[in-house]
């Protein structure tokens, strides 16, 4: 419940800041938002029949795996569990990438060709259970605390909703920020039409992996308020429907998208 009041309010907070303050031109988001907040209804009543979640992980680890084995307790487990997690995120992203199959999978996210803060919860079901096996994972290997896996869970989804929001930032506030932080504009690369520039920026809520790993890129080679987001074989407003989303994964288009096709189209 504390995670679901700090999604919600950051929700609302974020979903105004855009109607005062949009980076933007949008036009009208209604179908849009409405599909994208289906998906994220589908995809937590799906993790509510799971037997566990990634609290109830934690409390089962009992504070073991690595962390307990090197003696690593207190504030310094709990840091290191925040990086750890948010470090495998990046690299979780990167694989969905890289290997064509997950990509299928993902591009249901990149298939939002109007990001705004809903687009943070756009996901299909089956990337959703894959990553909650795979943060599942980390923290029994790491033994990770229960109230770090809390913190982390409502650091990604804020920080999610943050940068997937269409919202204006003074350009000087952004470098500020975006030397820690994941911000929308520097996200907003990630979500360009053009392959290079989707395959960049993939850090959720640090930056510096991104940085650190060498896919970090400042901006996008076409003007920011008007250049094109999404993928281009589904811009026609397919992914403003929910049945559609969730059957994209098996339509077969948008292979070229993955970063096995960099160099391939000419992108």
């Amino acid at each position: 419940m504390i995670r679901f009041w700090f999604f919600s309010g950051l929700l609302i907070l974020f979903v105004v800041w855009e109607l005062l303050f949009p980076a933007r031109k949008q036009g009208r988001l209604l179908k849009n938002r409405i599909c994208n907040l289906s998906l994220s209804a589908v995809n937590t009543l799906l993790l509510s029949l799971l037997p566990f979640s990634a609290a109830t992980a934690a409390e089962a680890s009992g504070g073991g795996g690595l962390s307990g084995l090197a003696g690593v307790t207190g504030p310094a487990v709990f840091i290191l569990t925040l990086l750890a997690l948010d470090m495998v995120i990046y690299f979780q992203h990167l694989m969905f990438h890289t290997v064509p199959l997950f990509w299928q999978l993902h591009k249901v996210h990149h298939a939002d060709s109007t990001i705004n803060t809903t687009s943070a919860v756009r996901f299909h079901p089956v990337e959703i259970f894959l990553s909650m096996g795979i943060k599942v994972g980390v923290i029994f290997l790491i033994g990770a605390p229960p109230q770090a896996v809390l913190v982390f869970e409502i650091l990604l989804n804020g920080c999610s909703l943050f940068n997937h929001a269409c919202i204006s930032i003074p350009p000087a506030a952004d470098r500020l920020l975006r030397l820690i932080l994941v911000t929308p504009d520097m996200h907003r690369v990630h979500h360009s039409v053009r392959l290079r520039e989707t395959n960049r920026n993939f850090g959720f809520c640090l930056s510096w992996w991104d940085r650190l790993f060498g896919t970090y890129r400042q901006r996008t080679v076409q003007d920011p308020k008007t250049f094109r987001l999404g993928i281009s074989c589904y811009l026609k407003g397919e992914e403003r429907s929910l049945v559609n989303s969730l059957l994209m994964p098996f339509d077969g288009k948008g292979k070229a998208y993955s970063i096995q096709g960099i160099g391939k189209q000419g992108e």
